[in-house]
């Protein structure tokens, strides 16, 4: 039988309708075990009393809390005393009690032209003699516990017994130990005659490494060259135990199989130090670098224990923090120079940082 037209579009139109389906609201389960609808979970759950609020709140603050106490102290002895310096480095004139005559740069024209107006203490004396043996006692205190190092990884049977006997310098106090060190260079001279030291004795020479003499002029500037080995051989001598330290710990973790092929191919102990050993533990010589290179431009102690408190004749072995103590406790304080010597020493321990960054970085191996 026929259908009529209109009754088959109908039946088109019912064929073409989706169905419609039941949305299932998704149900989870509260503490008491019953089940509730999402809705009322997110939108209709009990609402929290203040002092519960208080109490979460202080829970996910725990981190800040554990690290409060550092960032006080940071902020106590580090950033405020930074950012005083800064302030008061601009003060000409600063005097102990805080007096000042205007704001610029006075102080630090003074300070580099060495009008300061107090005996000692120049400013280029102070930057030369703490540039030379830092560029050069750090470099080589590194190079010389990299060779230590290397060499106590090869024997195996006195390897505690070594590394007490070298860490000892480490743990001694430095002006004692500066005071100690000294006496080894030091020139007696008596009414019987000249005692001329362990060490002239030992080298067979007659220099007088402590006292007058034995300076080249350049300038302005004087370049007491034997007290400088004194001081450099001193600042190996300290540096080392820590270095060994670190750079010993970071040879137990190279890989044994970087060695076995290199023996196999035939290669020279000096070729495996410098082609596998320096490239794997770069990491931690760059590390020993940048530090050693900002605590040799922070030098005072060492200067201190080995010529006194003047630092050599007239401030001749001064350092840039002997320099700053200079202007801080002298007969007449004058802050001004202090905090803008500071500011100066500040800077140019950033950029030789900086510098040394850049070069290690093209040689730093990451594993």
């Amino acid at each position: 039988m026929a259908k009529n037209p209109q009754d088959v579009s109908v039946e088109l139109e019912q064929t073409t309708e989706e169905p419609t389906r039941k949305v299932r609201t998704p149900k989870f389960r509260n503490r008491n075990g019953k089940q509730v609808e999402a809705d009322l979970v997110l939108n209709n759950g009990p609402q929290l009393s203040t002092g519960e609020k208080i109490k979460r709140f202080i829970k996910s603050q725990n981190g800040w809390m554990f690290m409060a106490p550092a960032l006080i102290l940071m902020i106590l002895f580090s950033f405020y005393p930074i950012i005083t310096a800064f302030i008061n480095a601009f003060k000409n004139d600063l005097d102990m009690n805080g007096v000042y005559n205007g704001w610029g740069f006075d102080n630090f024209v003074h300070v580099f032209r060495g009008d300061t107006g107090m005996a000692g203490a120049n400013f280029w004396q102070c930057l030369v003699n703490t540039l030379v043996f830092t560029l050069v006692s750090v470099p080589l205190s590194t190079l010389l516990a990299l060779l230590i190092s290397v060499a106590l990884n090869s024997i195996k049977a006195l390897q505690k017994a070594y590394q007490t006997i070298l860490f000892l310098p480490y743990l001694t106090n430095s002006l004692a130990m500066g005071a100690v060190f000294a006496t080894f260079f030091s020139v007696i001279r008596t009414g019987s005659g000249t005692n001329w030291g362990i060490i002239n004795s030992l080298l067979g020479t007659q220099i007088d490494w402590m006292g007058l003499g034995n300076t080249w002029a350049l300038g302005a500037i004087n370049i007491p060259w034997a007290k400088y080995i004194v001081l450099i051989i001193y600042e190996v001598w300290t540096g080392l135990p820590f270095k060994i330290l670190i750079l010993f710990s970071a040879l137990q973790s190279i890989n044994k199989q970087y060695y076995d092929a290199a023996k196999v191919d035939g290669a020279s102990r000096s070729t495996i130090l410098w082609k596998i050993t320096a490239p794997m533990i770069s990491p931690q010589i760059s590390y020993l670098l940048v530090t050693g290179i900002m605590g040799g431009m922070k030098q005072y102690t060492a200067v201190v224990g080995l010529f006194g408190a003047n630092m050599g004749v007239a401030y001749d072995m001064g350092t840039m923090v002997g320099y700053i103590y200079r202007y801080v406790e002298g007969g007449t304080p004058k802050y001004g120079y202090a905090y803008a010597a500071s500011l100066i020493l500040f800077f140019i321990i950033m950029i030789i940082t900086f510098i040394n960054n850049k070069v290690t970085k093209r040689h730093t191996t990451y594993k």
